[in-house]
């Protein structure tokens, strides 16, 4: 029995050409097809199975490429397999032929000449039955073909290189004493939460600046036993500085903790 299937590849023709003649490589795509040895010599051991209906058929055997012509992209091959279950043996001559398509890519039309012998001969007078499981699987594998090779695309795409945040640097508050730096990775991505982040960042420098003050007014106190109390100018100075920060924290805080 003869029969005829089309299938499609989406690249162009030389690529195309240079693919069909990697059996290892477009194998896989064979729905039931399994490479077990490559001989050389354009010669490979395998496998395929097919379902009929009810009935599975299987045949280990030797399929080869027998020509190719590189001018006009045609390649014929030679098969030959036996039932394992001893049910007959199966022998076929098939050729691809490849043309550019009208939208791109290639088309492939596989022409087959198939022979059965043995209990499995009964099947080959449902040659129709076969012509169309053929073309169903021929069907998969292009599916099968072009997922392969979207795959193949991907991987081989370079990834985007990931760009962390800066990590803000330790900032010199009014006392000389340091700001608090943002920790890696946990950098705010919008300018509200960076505005916010410094906000929160002034206020606590300037609270150290007034602790440091307190507590050199506290030490002057302690050492100086004989000495006067400072001026009631510089305890109003203080106590205005700690209600000024006192506001401004009260503000930084909830504005960084009432957006979210």
């Amino acid at each position: 029995m003869e029969f005829t299937n089309r299938f499609h590849v989406p690249l162009p023709l030389e690529e195309t050409w240079k693919l069909m003649l990697d059996v290892p490589r477009i194998l896989p795509c064979l729905p039931g097809a399994r490479l077990k040895e490559a001989l050389g010599d354009d010669k490979y051991l395998g496998s395929v199975s097919v379902k009929l209906g009810p009935i599975k058929l299987a045949f280990d055997g030797q399929a080869e490429l027998v020509r190719k012509d590189d001018a006009q992209h045609i390649a014929w091959l030679r098969g030959s397999g036996l039932d394992p279950k001893g049910r007959g043996s199966a022998q076929s001559e098939f050729s691809f032929a490849l043309v550019p398509a009208a939208g791109g890519g290639t088309d492939v039309t596989v022409t087959t000449q198939l022979q059965l012998s043995g209990a499995v001969a009964q099947y080959g007078r449902g040659s129709g039955m076969i012509a169309e499981v053929a073309g169903h699987i021929l069907k998969q594998f292009e599916h099968n073909l072009a997922a392969s090779l979207q795959d193949d695309t991907d991987a081989a795409e370079p990834a985007m290189p990931v760009v962390s945040a800066p990590t803000a640097a330790p900032a010199q508050g009014e006392a000389g004493a340091p700001r608090p730096a943002v920790a890696a990775g946990s950098a705010p991505t919008s300018p509200e939460a960076q505005a916010l982040l410094l906000q929160a960042q002034a206020v606590l420098a300037q609270a150290q600046a007034v602790l440091a003050a307190t507590q050199q007014a506290l030490n002057q106190n302690r050492r100086g036993a004989g000495r006067a109390a400072p001026p009631p100018q510089e305890l109003n100075m203080l106590s205005i500085g700690m209600k000024a920060f006192w506001s401004q924290f009260k503000q930084g805080v909830g504005g960084l903790f009432g957006r979210r």
